[in-house]
């Protein structure tokens, strides 16, 4: 197949990676020199972008794919303004290419911060956060089959919970956590694929919720780091995000249930 990552940072990197072994040809956008280097060396065609800069959009040799897998950010220090531009140029860039297949990485970070368990249809859009929400909502508008994964924290290889949290007071240790490792994340992809899935929205996420101490303690025990000074109790919410919808669907077994196994 010829398969487009528009967008490959770390997780991005892994699938192409996956994807270039399964012996698909993959196309690829990021936002340097040196990056583009990097995934050339590994297989892909690789094109700078910086889709916050209008006027900038770039051409494309081939504009036929498959699959078109988006992976393009929204941070909480973005302004919306920024958001509103970073994704019309996305749009933009993308309406001069065709695709069969496509999918988009949000995050499970738009839902509120409550004690509950969440699933996909928990909220209406007016109570998720309105910055991650128009991300979504100017991409399905154009691409109505998008696919949408709203991801858990990303963690796997190198990206290990213990290391951030080495000597330092942690203040999220009595939250439950909603991870997923980078291993699944390919996994959930390759099953949509093969089913041809159209116009979804899955969370992606571990089934299983320890809470994030006990995922840092896991980790520094496995991967040889020191451990936080302390950790603080004052926020003890409970928020749980729910992957049952893609796991009934696409009948996909984690190979990480829990991020305790990281």
């Amino acid at each position: 197949m010829d398969i487009l990552i528009v967008g490959c940072g770390w997780v991005g990197t892994y699938i192409a990676t996956a994807l270039v072994g399964a012996g698909h040809r993959v196309w690829s956008t990021c936002t340097s020199v040196e990056k583009a280097q990097r995934l050339e060396a590994i297989g892909l065609t690789a094109t700078v972008a910086n889709f916050d800069r209008e006027g900038e959009i770039p051409q494309l040799e081939r504009k036929v794919f498959d699959v078109a897998i988006i992976s393009v950010p929204i941070t909480r220090k973005d302004d919306t303004a920024v958001v509103h531009r970073r994704f019309a140029g996305l749009v933009d860039f993308l309406d001069r290419l065709s695709f069969n297949q496509s999918f988009f990485f949000g995050s499970v970070g738009i839902y509120p911060k409550v004690s509950a368990t969440i699933t996909e249809s928990t909220f209406k859009d007016a109570d998720l956060d309105p910055k991650l929400l128009l991300g979504e909502t100017a991409l399905r508008k154009a691409y109505p089959n998008l696919n949408v994964l709203r991801l858990g924290g990303l963690f796997g290889f190198e990206r290990v919970m213990a290391k951030y949290f080495v000597g330092k007071v942690c203040e999220i240790g009595y939250q439950t956590a909603n991870l997923v490792h980078v291993v699944d994340i390919q996994g959930v992809i390759a099953a949509m694929i093969a089913a041809g899935s159209q116009g979804r929205t899955y969370n992606v996420v571990c089934p299983e919720h320890p809470l994030k101490k006990e995922v840092i303690a896991a980790s520094a025990a496995k991967y040889h780091y020191g451990m936080p000074t302390s950790f603080s109790d004052a926020d003890r919410t409970a928020k749980v995000v729910s992957p049952d919808r893609l796991v009934a669907e696409l009948d996909y077994t984690f190979e990480y249930r829990s991020p305790l196994a990281f």
